[in-house]
């Protein structure tokens, strides 16, 4: 009798035992984004996607950006390749794993270990049904005097992806810099960058397989120089892009520009973001800490847009932190107002 009830509180104990895992799960269930605070992943760990860009396909987002290794700093070659994250929410980020990464065997590989991967974008090609991603790519030995564009495919969304080939950005024989790709209502994708070495920006179009560049890049009339780091949406006709000044890692005011014809002239708005990041003791003026890397569409609502921004750290990449804010427009202009904490929902409120 003795053994039966032993047996019948050892099952109670295990069943307790689980159900406590399930509350917990249930507790730790993200409903708020905190900008510039550490945010983990389902399993508890530190999300790994650095100066990246968000892709929503069948109903899910897709969180891709640069993997950076343990213990390595940026000059010891921190670039592992690209890690995908992918959620329903935009709070609860399921991980994916590395879906490229840098070629450890071949040295002469153009992903070898030492090579330079960042600005990882990535979107979808409907012609070839073919998930296209993007990166600057700094071969091994050459450090940031001369790049490429980096090109990699998959047949699905959280690959794995295959490296393809290089191109180079911006018309000229140096490469570009920091970028984006935009996607146009029409399916032509374009490369918005800052060219080297004469920091002007400028703008391509790529061709239909969205492989190569299509045509020559013409400089962005308008646009101040020295302009990196742009993140583009197309709102009721008109191109909003946030970016920022060029101050290698240190962080500086955000950059806005409007246009009603991306390879038209554009205006210039200075910086549109308000506030005051207290977890870091930083205002406007440094962007809160953080540099543009991607602006969200949030599916199902309406006018509603996230701005990422990234916080470098340079001698530990891997702890770099994230800063996603609502964006709200006043009298067709972004602003960008800084949040301790906020849900989707703001956007329901407003």
């Amino acid at each position: 009798m003795c053994k039966i009830i032993d047996v019948r509180i050892l099952l109670f104990l295990v069943l307790l035992t689980g159900f406590s895992q399930q509350l917990l799960t249930a507790q730790e269930t993200q409903v708020e984004i905190k900008p510039a605070q550490i945010w983990v992943d389902t399993n508890g760990h530190q999300i790994n996607a650095h100066g990246g860009g968000v892709l929503f396909h069948d109903g899910v987002y897709y969180w891709y950006g640069e993997h950076k290794l343990e213990g390595k700093s940026e000059a010891q070659f921190a670039d592992g390749g690209i890690h995908c994250y992918s959620s329903t929410d935009l709070l609860n980020w399921n991980d994916e794993g590395l879906v490229l990464s840098v070629d450890y065997e071949d040295e002469d590989h153009d992903l070898a270990y030492g090579c330079i991967l960042e600005r990882v974008k990535v979107v979808y090609n409907e012609k070839n049904k073919q998930f296209v991603a993007f990166f600057k790519l700094y071969l091994k030995g050459v450090g940031y005097e001369s790049n490429y564009v980096g090109v990699a495919v998959a047949d699905k969304p959280a690959g794995p992806f295959t490296y393809h080939h290089k191109f180079r950005g911006g018309g000229t024989s140096k490469g570009s810099g920091d970028f984006s790709m935009f996607k146009d209502d029409d399916g032509t994708l374009y490369h918005l960058a800052v060219r080297k070495p004469d920091k002007a920006f400028v703008i391509g179009k790529l061709d239909a397989d969205y492989y190569y560049p299509d045509g020559e890049y013409q400089i962005a009339e308008g646009v101040k120089v020295h302009t990196e780091a742009p993140a583009v949406i197309k709102r009721n006709g008109v191109y909003h892009m946030l970016g920022s000044g060029s101050k290698g890692w240190n962080p500086n005011p955000a950059r806005y520009h409007t246009t009603d014809n991306l390879l038209g002239t554009w205006t210039y708005h200075g910086n549109p973001c308000r506030g005051f990041n207290a977890i870091d003791s930083l205002g406007v003026e440094k962007t809160f800490g953080g540099q543009a890397s991607y602006i969200i569409p949030v599916q199902g609502k309406n006018d509603a847009y996230i701005a990422m921004f990234d916080i470098w750290r340079p001698k530990q990449p891997i702890t770099g932190r994230y800063i996603w804010l609502p964006i709200k427009f006043v009298d067709a202009k972004m602003l960008i107002s800084w949040r301790d904490t906020w849900g989707i929902d703001v956007f329901d409120l407003e």
